[in-house]
């Protein structure tokens, strides 16, 4: 027999694509492109949920072993009054997150731990409780605080949140920059920063990738000294060891955050770590793909681990 995932994610989501040419001879993959919910036919009733696409499959929510909640985008609603959108918007997501949270079966990752685990406030307070090494930090939307915190040390700046932007033409990520000393920190009042104190890649940056309890770390040297993400960036990869000290650290957290995936970011300087973020749903085929690290079995055998199939 095959287990049975469901799959919440967007149309251009690679990564799933990935998953199912890969996995397909043993797991059956029910996949919801949310930005085309047009598609599928979904019942919430007191009996349970139904799901289905068409006449290409239909499963009631009991049948479903497992459930990867991806990264969702909503469908094109232009053709709607416009002062009814938002609203439309907000029902929707309310209709997705709430079939997914209220799945009883295994999930990476549910949408409102996901939104506690991504808060990065949430995360500076409990990686600093638990000991992590992390570069001293500012979240304000005080001018004057940003502007003297700056002015002690090289600083950078970088966004509360996902710095996705919708631009004419299409989409701005907005990275981490480093403040200049020289002008004013400006804008804050309505828009709170991230500020921490620059620290030195003098070993390299490393992304360290945990599924459930096992962990692939990788070092990544590269040309932009500042954000190893930037399209110029040349970067250079391979798999290293870190310290069980390190990994530890890194479990407590996600116990505390109650994830069973998270994308670590550290800097090494001398022999510290220091801590950054991390990402509870970040990306991870591009690691797959560039040294060969087995993630994609290792979110399969995490979300199937507890199924028994009968």
């Amino acid at each position: 027999m095959l287990f049975k995932i469901l799959v919440v994610t967007q149309s251009k989501d690679v990564t799933v694509d990935y998953l199912i040419s890969t996995y397909s001879d043993y797991i059956y993959w029910f996949r919801i492109n949310v930005d085309q919910l047009d598609d599928y036919q979904i019942q919430v009733t007191n009996e349970g949920v139904i799901l289905a696409k068409g006449n290409i499959w239909s499963i009631s929510s009991s049948c479903i072993d497992a459930v990867y909640y991806r990264k969702i985008s909503l469908p094109d609603l232009s053709s709607y009054e416009s002062h009814y959108i938002p609203m439309m918007q907000r029902d929707i997501m309310n209709f997705i997150e709430g079939i997914v949270e209220t799945f009883d079966k295994p999930c990476i990752t549910k949408p409102s731990i996901l939104r506690k685990a991504e808060n990065k406030i949430v995360q500076l307070n409990i990686a600093s409780s638990l000991g992590f090494q992390i570069p001293q930090s500012l979240i304000t939307n005080d001018e004057v605080s940003a502007y003297q915190f700056c002015q002690e040390k090289t600083s950078i700046v970088k966004p509360l949140s996902t710095g996705r932007v919708k631009v004419p033409g299409g989409w701005e990520i907005i990275q981490t920059n480093v403040v200049n000393r020289e002008h004013a920190v400006s804008g804050l009042s309505h828009a709170p920063s991230y500020f921490q104190t620059y620290v030195e890649k003098s070993e390299g940056e490393y992304r360290v990738t945990i599924v459930g309890r096992t962990v692939y770390a990788v070092r990544i040297d590269s040309s932009n000294t500042i954000d190893w993400r930037r399209k110029n960036a040349e970067n250079f990869y391979q798999t290293v060891e870190i310290p069980i000290h390190i990994i530890e650290l890194c479990y407590r957290l996600m116990d505390e955050l109650k994830i069973t995936f998270g994308a670590f970011d550290f800097i090494k300087m001398g022999d510290e770590y220091y801590f950054l973020e991390v990402n509870p749903n970040g990306q991870w085929l591009w690691l797959e793909e560039k040294v060969g690290i087995p993630i994609s079995q290792s979110i399969i055998n995490q979300l199937i681990k507890d199924v028994h199939l009968t």
